[in-house]
């Protein structure tokens, strides 16, 4: 349950905050970063749906109800397709970022230097989000991680200082480690990408942009001499 817990608490909150960026009409990937958090809140509704199934193991309605369910799914062409919708959007949420990226990079004037900033960036969210996932158990490739000893400690302190709090006491330990592992996949993830992208920056900065902006120098002067250029005849002939 602490998997599936930390699932859906990262994929809500990633669909929220892609909400938030398709809601900004000065962004280039405004309609990417909108079908991202599509795919994100159809993941995190069924993530969430396997924390109620979980959390309510053992009651006789919910166990009906989930027997129901799974006799349906062979007959039932709609919740076929909402299976394969949840598997399906939770795939696709990759690759659409990747393409938001993309659509970052051809808005921008010097389309070099933010190739790769965004390559770093990307190469860098991905790359913490791997590691993450791989060390707590997330990617459902490493069951030896799944209760996670070190995180399991750490919601159990945080239960001891916190005792006197009413809220916080009642939450299952394994409950707790499941937002532990959320929040530290979400912080990971921004981490990853705000450091590859200055990375990136940094790299363009003393590479392509360099090489953009005595281009784009260049260019302006060229234009300005033809204009001083056209100018000039235009005097001769007023003279004359």
């Amino acid at each position: 349950m602490t998997v599936a817990l930390a699932n859906a608490l990262r994929k809500g909150w990633f669909a929220y905050t892609n909400n938030e960026k398709g809601n900004n009409y000065t962004r280039a990937d405004r309609l990417e970063r909108k079908i991202t958090s599509y795919c994100q809140d159809i993941a995190a509704t069924d993530e969430a749906i396997k924390v109620v199934k979980e959390t309510t193991k053992g009651s006789q309605y919910v166990n009906a109800l989930t027997n129901t369910l799974n006799a349906s799914k062979s007959t039932s062409k709609l919740l076929e397709w909402a299976g394969k919708g949840a598997n399906y959007a939770s795939k696709a949420v990759n690759p659409i970022l990747c393409v938001a990226s993309g659509a970052r990079v051809l808005a921008a004037e010097d389309k070099k230097s933010a190739l790769l900033q965004e390559v770093g960036a990307m190469g860098g969210m991905f790359a913490i989000e791997g590691l993450i996932k791989h060390n707590l158990g997330l990617n459902g490739k490493a069951a030896a991680y799944v209760n996670n000893k070190t995180l399991n400690g750490i919601a159990k302190g945080i239960k001891t200082f916190a005792a006197t709090n009413k809220f916080l006491k009642h939450i299952p330990t394994n409950r707790l480690t499941g937002i532990l592992k959320a929040a530290i996949f979400v912080i990971g993830s921004c981490t990853g990408f705000a450091l590859g992208g200055k990375l990136g920056k940094t790299i363009a900065d003393n590479t392509t942009a360099k090489d953009f902006q005595m281009k784009k120098m260049l260019a302006e002067q060229a234009k300005i001499k033809e204009l001083n250029t056209s100018n000039l005849g235009q005097n001769k002939d007023i003279i004359g």
